[in-house]
């Protein structure tokens, strides 16, 4: 899906004096559709891209499908491309949010992080036609498009600053730096939805024991986590 996405920015130094979800929170703009037309024009573009492939999606039928001109669909959004990344956009916004009881959380790291990644895996499952677009869409442009990374990135930021104040607490070991650990694990969460969930239709419940299990073990061996 977006394993090079996580990984197409260098690691911020540790010096950096404003905490990452900060900077990448404060990075991200707005998603709320500005009034009912807009939302209506992305819940058909997003109804359609789950009954065809994306080639198929077009400004005509997206209008169609959300009963307005094409004029109306064009006042809101420059092309049909505009239309999807607002769309993956939303999805990663909404990844982000669901993961917020471990990012945000101060207790128990595993009871958290389980919860959050099962939050998460809803959202992924729920939004699978959209994220396999932003998979096709990566590949066409071999880079990250710029309306993409403010999300993406404050994703990885939510994971680094939790793994970072959990080895302050001294629940993890410090010698992985929190941003690579951050950087790797989001990368297999990612690809492990992908091909299992996603592609295969695999069990989500078995998919979030098995990456919370790696997850916790990846950065909490040997801390006073560990079980």
């Amino acid at each position: 899906m977006t394993e090079s996405l996580h990984t197409s920015k260098p690691a911020a130094s540790a010096a950096d004096a404003t905490p990452p979800a900060a900077v990448a929170a404060d990075a991200a703009p707005p998603l709320a559709p500005r009034n009912a037309t807009e939302d209506a024009i992305l819940e058909a573009a997003r109804e359609l891209l789950s009954e065809g492939a994306h080639e198929q999606v077009t400004i005509d039928t997206i209008a169609r499908r959300a009963f307005v001109s094409r004029t109306t669909v064009y006042f809101y959004f420059e092309n049909k491309r505009a239309v999807m990344d607002r769309l993956i956009q939303q999805a990663f916004a909404d990844m982000d949010d669901a993961a917020s009881p471990y990012f945000t959380g101060s207790g128990d790291p595993r009871m958290e992080l389980a919860l959050g990644l099962a939050r998460f895996v809803g959202v992924v499952n729920r939004n699978g036609p959209i994220l396999m677009l932003a998979a096709h869409l990566y590949g066409e442009d071999e880079h990250m498009p710029s309306q993409w990374e403010p999300y993406v990135n404050r994703f990885i930021a939510g994971a680094e600053a939790r793994i970072a104040r959990d080895q302050l607490r001294g629940l993890a070991p410090d010698d992985v730096p929190a941003r690579v650990a951050a950087q790797a694990l989001c990368a297999m969460v990612e690809r492990h939805l992908t091909i299992e969930v996603i592609r295969h239709g695999r069990d989500m419940r078995e998919a979030v024991r098995q990456l919370t299990e790696l997850w916790f073990r990846a950065v909490y061996a040997g801390g006073t986590a560990a079980p």
